[in-house]
């Protein structure tokens, strides 16, 4: 070190203001500048600099030789998915029909099949890019991926499989996910673990692990809820507000039908709405939010959206002695027609109402273009809170109903289509499959944009074992359509492949 500041203090000042002191020493560094010409300044300057820099990337022994070496992994005690199964997940991996990776990952686990040794890594890091696929890959990994994601901090959300540690040195994911399932087999433990570490979190953290008693909300997390109601973070109360306002009977949704009750009245057959006056604390604190601000409905209007949405929609049937059909069908006439179904459409997810979904499902989508528009997402959890079977009866119903009406975007069966994340039975895959033959050949779809990109997307969710007899179905297509057909019936004959390499 002394050498190295003589060295720099010379290069500074300049060698003919200051001379170059250079120490003799027996070390084999010493022994090389040692020989260097002192009579040129310069030269044995940076002849000296030269030296000190290669000895340094020479390397040197660690310091660090008390390690205890890494417990090698366990031997596993799942089968690994087969080599075509493999190049598949590669594929995909790879951004090749990628669409596809949750019902990979979905097939897979229950076929109780892990991944191959060489996906994991990509598929760890994609983990971590992508935190609404961590539960789908955790059940594939094997022991192997559970032991090399315990190598990588970056990965550390795999570790939710061991509870003990995840609490120790987890990510927010990591421990969102190790409650989630906790909650899954014991809720009230899951509470108490977070309610123990609760002054430990970060914000972050607490957010997530209120986000996780989703899983098995009841009664019993309503105090540990409202004492999050108060905490001093928005971010938390807001969580909180929002589970406590998908529990029908806690105070908080008490409070919000003693606010909307007054203001909303049904007389001679039409809905009549009174707007509520400017928020209170008291509002603040139950989760009404002045920000959330709608120019469709005003000030006033979007604060009464998001008391609505709290309120089961149970309530106006108990509170009329009306169906949901003749509710909605009141509404008709009203100035506030879209307030309401917005708001009564959020309160269904909210509150999962399969009766009022089934009723408010053909309303969302007649006003799709004039206010939804852009808001397809909310067709898509609309549908979610319909049982599967009952999703693919219901599009078949709309089918039936609209069978005359060309089968395009327009078409009302379309949009449910298009917005479903329902697997489809083989009757409404065929219904489909015929539905797209049949209108080939004419214009319906000649100028229809989204219909190329919708079909495509059709294939994600059709009854896979069509792909032997589609081609011949969809022979006779025309050239302008021949591109978008050709990558329907490649995914289509992809999720066929995938799910029987799975399954050998």
């Amino acid at each position: 070190m002394n050498l190295w500041q003589n060295l720099v203090s010379a290069a500074l000042v300049g060698t003919e203001r200051q001379a170059l002191t250079i120490p003799a020493t027996d070390s084999p560094l010493g022994k090389v500048i040692n020989r260097l010409d002192k009579n040129d300044c310069e030269g044995s300057l940076l002849g000296a600099a030269g030296a000190i820099a290669i000895y340094q990337k020479a390397g040197k022994l660690s310091t660090a030789t008390n390690l205890s070496p890494t417990e090698p992994c366990s031997l596993e005690d799942s089968p690994c998915c087969n080599s075509l199964a493999a190049q598949h997940l590669t594929m995909m991996l790879n951004g090749e029909y990628n669409q596809v990776l949750p019902e990979w990952l979905t097939v897979a686990a229950t076929a109780g099949k892990r991944v191959s040794p060489q996906c994991l890594p990509e598929l760890l890091a994609l983990g971590k890019r992508k935190t609404h696929l961590q539960s789908a890959i955790l059940p594939v990994l094997g022991k192997r991926g559970l032991w090399l994601a315990a190598q990588n901090p970056e990965w550390n959300y795999a570790i939710s499989e061991n509870t003990d540690l995840v609490w120790q040195t987890g990510s927010c994911d990591g421990k969102k996910l190790a409650l989630i399932k906790l909650r899954q087999q014991d809720p009230t433990a899951a509470r108490e673990r977070l309610q123990e570490t609760w002054k430990t979190n970060t914000v972050d953290e607490n957010v997530a692990c209120l986000q996780a008693l989703e899983t098995g909300l009841s009664l019993e997390d309503e105090p540990f809820l409202n004492s999050a109601l108060v905490h001093k973070r928005k971010a938390i109360r807001d969580t909180a507000a929002k589970l406590l306002a998908r529990l029908p009977e806690s105070q908080l949704c008490q409070r919000m039908i003693q606010r909307v009750l007054p203001l909303i009245h049904l007389k001679q057959g039409v809905v009549e709405v009174t707007l509520p006056t400017n928020v209170t604390q008291d509002e603040i604190r139950d989760g009404i939010d002045q920000s959330q601000y709608s120019s469709t409905f005003g000030e006033k209007g979007s604060l009464l959206l998001q008391m609505l949405a709290c309120i089961p929609p149970s309530v106006w049937n108990q509170h009329w002695k009306k169906t949901p059909a003749e509710i909605v069908l009141a509404t008709e006439d009203s100035e506030w027609n879209k307030l309401l179904i917005e708001g009564w459409t959020r309160a269904t997810i909210n509150h999962r109402d399969v009766a009022w979904a089934e009723v408010l499902l053909p309303e969302c989508i007649s006003i799709y273009y004039a206010h939804l528009r852009y808001r397809g997402e909310i067709i898509t959890e609309l549908l979610s809170v319909i049982p599967q079977d009952r999703v693919n009866s219901f599009i078949q119903e709309i089918l039936a109903e609209y069978e005359d009406q060309a089968f395009n975007s327009q078409h009302p069966a379309w949009r449910l289509l298009s917005h479903s994340c329902h697997y489809w039975d083989v009757k409404l895959s065929n219904l489909v499959l015929s539905k797209i033959q049949d209108n080939l050949p004419s214009n319906h779809w000649q100028h229809d944009w989204q219909s190329r990109e919708h079909i495509p997307k059709f294939a994600l969710y059709m009854e896979p074992s069509l792909a032997h007899q589609a081609p011949n179905l969809l022979s006779v297509c025309p050239r302008s359509w021949q591109e978008t057909i050709d990558k329907f019936l490649a995914i289509l004959q992809f999720r066929w492949e995938m799910i029987q390499a799975l399954q050998n």
